[in-house]
């Protein structure tokens, strides 16, 4: 699901017990010896928090793994809770450019329990599986085109090399085109300029990030019913360079929900011993705990 999952906002089956039952493929053991890079988010809509997500990111020699998990805080977590899980891995080719080789995803919330996996050959995906079965449901789905698939990546090694670009000095100007097993969509980026970020929320980024306007094409496998979509056509994302020697990751991210206009915003990185972070913010009320540990 990637950064696109932050749409799906209303839950509905608990499933915080299952998060690692996920299926996902088993990490090779370079990994373990990666130095990891952590980046922590958290989705507000009205100033409060209502989810949060993770990106692990491991790279040593030739290799890398990315993993995403997502869940639901305070407010929304009185109403149901849920997660989505999903894990990228692959070669890194000689210009440092990700080649994914699986992708697996699993979620449980208000759209039931679902699960996903790709395989990847040199030109794209190789072979594919969905549970349940995309439209097994009654829903009537926009057809993929068949020769829109290969050459697409999962959205996890498609930000990597974002990322990557960005780092070199490049600019925001990226089309990134995604099947994650279910619908297939491009990522549109267009550069904004640099801009002055300011902290708010639970944020803790100030100072120059780069400005990326995004737009979603929705390709195919969305609902022919446009007013089931869970999130908008559009985003804003800023980026920087926050850990020393990594490359710019977003610290504000901001689209409109079904729910409302909804706010992520960067509250930990960390990479090794370096570590960036807000300090520990008070309750928004009595139903919505602080952080589970605190922020260096």
């Amino acid at each position: 699901m990637g950064l696109m999952g932050l749409g799906r906002m209303a839950w509905g089956r608990t499933g915080a017990g299952l998060l690692m039952a996920a299926g996902l493929a088993t990490a090779p053991s370079w990994a373990e010896d990666a130095t990891p890079m952590d980046l922590s988010y958290d989705l507000s809509l009205g100033g409060l928090t209502i989810m949060s997500f993770e990106l692990g990111v491991r790279t040593a020699n030739d290799r890398y793994v990315l993993d995403f998990s997502g869940r639901t805080r305070g407010m929304l977590s009185l109403l149901g809770s849920g997660y989505v899980v999903s894990s990228s891995q692959g070669r890194l080719l000689p210009g440092g450019e990700p080649q994914p080789e699986v992708f697996v995803s699993h979620s449980d919330g208000n759209e039931g329990e679902r699960r996903a996996q790709i395989r990847y050959g040199a030109q794209g995906p190789t072979s594919w599986t969905a549970e349940p079965k995309p439209g097994s449901d009654g829903e009537e789905l926009t057809p993929i085109p068949p020769d829109s698939i290969p050459g697409t990546r999962d959205i996890l090694a498609a930000l990597l090399d974002f990322a990557g670009t960005l780092g070199r000095g490049e600019s925001c100007e990226h089309l990134i085109r995604i099947f994650d097993g279910r619908r297939r969509f491009d990522l549109k980026f267009t550069d904004r300029g640099r801009e002055i970020v300011a902290p708010e929320g639970e944020g803790f980024y100030a100072g120059p990030a780069q400005h990326c306007h995004l737009d979603l094409v929705r390709i195919g496998g969305y609902s022919t019913d446009p007013t089931k979509y869970l999130s908008g056509n559009d985003a804003e994302f800023w980026l920087a360079p926050v850990l020393p020697n990594e490359p710019p990751v977003p610290v504000e991210i901001i689209f409109k929900g079904r729910l409302g206009v909804m706010h992520a915003r960067l509250t930990i990185a960390r990479h090794g011993a370096e570590v960036r972070g807000a300090p520990m913010q008070k309750p928004q009320s009595a139903a919505v705990p602080a952080h589970d540990e605190p922020v260096r």
